[in-house]
């Protein structure tokens, strides 16, 4: 065997549960003989006697308006003992976790000492008072730092401390410890820093967290705590321990460690006091007990973290949690100031003093500047990408006559316009613009096409209207009427689509079963689940598409090809969504985040259609946020908007691509009604279709 694994093995193993100095008074014969045994059975002791400067300290504390020499002072320290040996004086405290033995002052005159600091920001009456009070923390991350601020300030004479974790190393980046106290709970490295501090403070111990079982008693047990800190991360813990401080009359304070947040609930003053400020009072508060998945959680933690008051920095980490960090992140410096302010309320509310209940944001007070990326100038370009909607004097000046061409009764051009109007858009943003004039229908494009990034070279805008165009043929055959489609008839105006007319002396074409299928066609982004399409619609779709000349529909059914356009779908997304262009076209102009701002707009995305779970959906209320894309951007993250359409498609039976015989606009054109025709006998078959515009 390896001799260093063998004096490993021999090692003394590392005691990870005491927590409570031994105190020895040697001026007690019993206590005396005590420590003459420790002394003895404990070689390895390191003994730690600065007692004489202690003394000094006193000596001038009580009497701070004489000035002496350090000779002087000596001579009154010694003095002071009055005869007593000075090995007998004062307290013997033995650390058994670090084998440690230290001389300190009797607690009158230590605490007298150790807070002769404070004052006068804290008198010695007011000392008096803090000494008596009682207070308990939960979860020990910010908890720590609060408890030890606390414990350095001697504001309470108990603390209970409750918190069911252990120390892990990247604990260290925010909690104040050593890497020897790794895999030690939380709870008992606490008290351990507290007792270093403080031997005489008395530390309660619930080292297995907080539960519905033992809430009452980390709360009223032994006398009821003044003041309750709420630092866990656990819902349930968080809400009922609000409830049961309600019940006993304990005021609750919590911080988040984010922006500085500091809230208060003052129950000792409000007994009826909604929890957290009537933020949840529409939640059923027993059913956090209940919660086991994020998606049950969601409900009760956006309240409790206020998420639309995250930094803009935190925002951008809840977007990458899980794809390139494994939890949100916290700062030791925003720790510390949490652990700061909150304990200076504590003790403004320990002392009686008028703080009152409410949620505070510290960094509103010296507000930070804006992040000095692109994104104002993704504000302007949002801006510059809603250009006035064409007028009708425009389309009427735009228009052009076909003297050759019968014109279409009124009623046909209604009804083909309204058989337009329910073709797909990008964005659902419905662009076509119907003029009926002399006998004709002009369409038009509602914006310039070629300024969105979505629409590069005036692509998908041509699609959308040729989709419009398919529509208006399909009825028309429906109607008997043969149609002349003159599109793009002024080269150089591309928000002219086309003219609509009659075919003079043409023979109707028969109708169109797909006609049918127009106002039931629909985008559907259920998650699939993968089962292999029918031959036959497979064949109907790839007919009804070869039915405009030159274009194919190619179905991709193998899984990893799937998977293939997946990852290329969610990539194209990430860039799309990382793009301060594309960014605000999808927030500024296309996403309805309400049913009724989708009822009253009748156009964009009505987020209830996008089929998102509550994390996804808050997901992209936080990626709404430009300057938190702006973070995304500069840490060249955001991995995790390629599952916004990549993971739909990994689950979907089958992928179609539709292809036209040229990418001029004449063929995109054709390409587009195509793609109509494929999506209406998809229909026909009772498949679920889903277009992606973001890859082309």
């Amino acid at each position: 065997m390896d001799p260093l694994f063998e004096a490993l093995e021999r090692a003394p193993s590392y005691d990870t549960g005491l927590f409570r100095p031994v105190l020895f008074r040697a001026s007690d014969r019993s206590d005396r003989a005590a420590l003459l045994a420790l002394l003895g059975n404990d070689p390895g002791i390191k003994v730690h006697d600065r007692l004489l400067d202690q003394l000094i300290e006193l000596v001038r504390s009580l009497n701070p308006g004489i000035r002496s020499t350090r000779p002087e002072l000596e001579q009154a320290a010694r003095d002071h003992l009055k005869g007593i040996p000075i090995e007998h004086y004062g307290v013997w405290v033995h650390y058994p976790w670090s084998h440690r033995l230290v001389h300190i002052l009797d607690e009158a005159e230590f605490a007298l000492v150790r807070t002769d600091r404070n004052r006068n920001k804290i008198t010695r009456t007011e000392q008096a008072r803090l000494s008596t009070k009682k207070v308990g923390v939960i979860g020990l991350s910010v908890g720590q730092s609060i408890s030890l601020t606390m414990a350095l300030e001697r504001s309470f004479g108990e603390i209970r401390l409750a918190d069911h974790d252990t120390l892990e190393l990247s604990n260290l980046n925010r909690i104040r410890s050593g890497v020897h106290e790794l895999g030690l709970s939380k709870v008992i490295n606490t008290a351990r820093e507290i007792a270093e501090l403080d031997p005489y403070l008395q530390v309660t111990c619930f080292t297995d967290g907080i539960t519905r079982g033992n809430m009452d008693r980390f709360l009223s047990e032994g006398g009821k705590i003044d003041v309750l800190v709420e630092e866990c991360d656990s819902v349930d813990v968080k809400l009922f321990a609000r409830q049961r401080a309600r019940a006993h009359g304990i005021p609750v304070i919590m911080d988040t460690s984010d922006r500085g947040m500091l809230d208060i609930e003052r129950f000792d003053l409000e007994p009826d006091r909604p929890i957290l400020h009537g933020l949840v009072d529409h939640l059923d508060l027993d059913a956090a007990a209940k919660a086991r998945t994020a998606e049950e959680k969601l409900p009760f933690i956006l309240p409790i973290a206020g998420i639309a008051e995250l930094s803009k920095r935190m925002k951008a980490s809840m977007l990458e949690v899980e794809n390139s960090i494994v939890t949100w992140p916290q700062l030791a410096n925003s720790v510390m100031h949490g652990g700061a302010v909150g304990a200076d309320h504590y003790r403004r509310i320990a002392l009686g003093e008028p703080v009152p209940s409410g949620r505070w944001y510290m960094e509103k007070v010296i507000p930070r500047g804006s992040h000095g990326n692109p994104v104002d100038r993704s504000d302007a370009l949002v801006e510059d990408h809603a250009p006035q909607e064409i007028t009708l004097d425009d389309m009427l000046a735009r228009s052009i006559s076909h003297p050759e061409a019968r014109g279409l009764d009124p009623n046909d051009a209604r009804l083909m316009c309204e058989a337009g109007s329910l073709a797909p858009s990008a964005g659902n943003m419905q662009p076509w613009r119907f003029l009926y004039t002399d006998g004709a229908i002009h369409l038009f494009h509602a914006h310039p096409p070629e300024r969105l990034v979505m629409n590069a070279g005036g692509m998908i805008s041509a699609i959308d209207m040729a989709c419009c165009i398919e529509n208006m043929v399909l009825k028309a055959a429906q109607l008997g009427i043969a149609l002349h489609v003159d599109v793009l008839p002024v080269a150089s105006d591309p928000q002219y689509v086309a003219a609509i007319t009659v075919r003079e002396g043409a023979v109707p074409p028969s109708k169109d079963a797909l006609v049918e299928l127009i106002q039931d066609r629909c985008t559907n982004r259920h998650r699939y689940n993968g089962d292999p399409l029918p031959m036959r619609a497979l064949e109907d779709m790839a007919l009804a598409t070869a039915m405009i000349e030159g274009c194919q529909a190619h179905f991709v059914q193998d899984p990893s090809s799937i998977a293939t356009v997946a990852d290329i779908v969610g990539r194209a997304e990430q860039l799309r969504m990382l793009d301060p262009e594309g960014h605000g076209e999808l927030f500024n102009r296309e996403i309805r985040w309400t049913p009724e701002d989708a009822a009253r707009t009748r156009d964009g995305l009505d987020l209830d259609s996008f089929e998102l779970k509550a994390t996804e959906r808050v997901g992209l209320s936080v990626a709404a946020d430009p300057e938190a894309i702006a973070l995304l951007r500069e840490w060249k993250a955001g991995s995790g908007f390629q599952d916004i359409s990549g993971d739909p498609i990994r689950t979907s039976s089958a992928v179609v691509l539709i292809s036209s015989a040229s990418d001029d606009l004449n063929g995109i054109i054709a390409g587009g009604r195509a793609l109509q025709r494929c999506w209406l006998s998809a229909t026909r078959s009772g498949i679920a279709a889903h277009p992606i515009a973001a890859p082309i």
